[in-house]
């Protein structure tokens, strides 16, 4: 190989690599709808907290004091005009609600200590949900 092909590979690798660093850092501070919110609620702090999850995949993470909540009643409700909700939780079993401001009231047994986990699981992306906790 001459000396003017060495370089000339040596040019390419080098703008290879600075259009991956580019491209990385573009993913990285792009907002996608594939990244999920993250939602926290202390029950600890206050006794009812009230949480939108606007997009699916979103996450509302809860924390149970260590005594005085042994239950909590969970209202979910869904704000689509047009589309199904499904609420998940690690609690119980997955809930579809229908369209437009419908809501069900769940009571789940918690653990003094522990947490649970809540999601918008519905299969379109911005098919808004509230999520309401009350301790018990």
């Amino acid at each position: 190989m001459t000396y003017g092909v060495i370089k000339m590979k040596k040019a390419l690798g080098k703008v290879i690599v600075a259009f991956f660093v580019c491209l990385l850092s573009f993913a990285v501070v792009s907002p996608s709808h594939a990244m999920a919110a993250q939602y926290y609620c202390y029950l600890g702090q206050q006794p009812q907290c009230v949480e939108d999850l606007p997009e699916s995949g979103d996450l509302l993470f809860v924390d149970i004091p260590p005594y005085g909540v042994n239950a909590i009643d969970v209202t979910v409700s869904n704000y689509s005009q047009e589309y199904y909700a499904i609420f998940n939780t690690d609690l119980g079993n997955p809930i579809e609600l229908p369209p437009y401001k419908t809501s069900e009231v769940i009571t789940y047994p918690v653990q003094p200590s522990s947490s649970a986990t809540f999601s918008n699981a519905s299969r379109v992306t911005n098919t808004p949900i509230r999520i309401t906790v009350v301790a018990k």
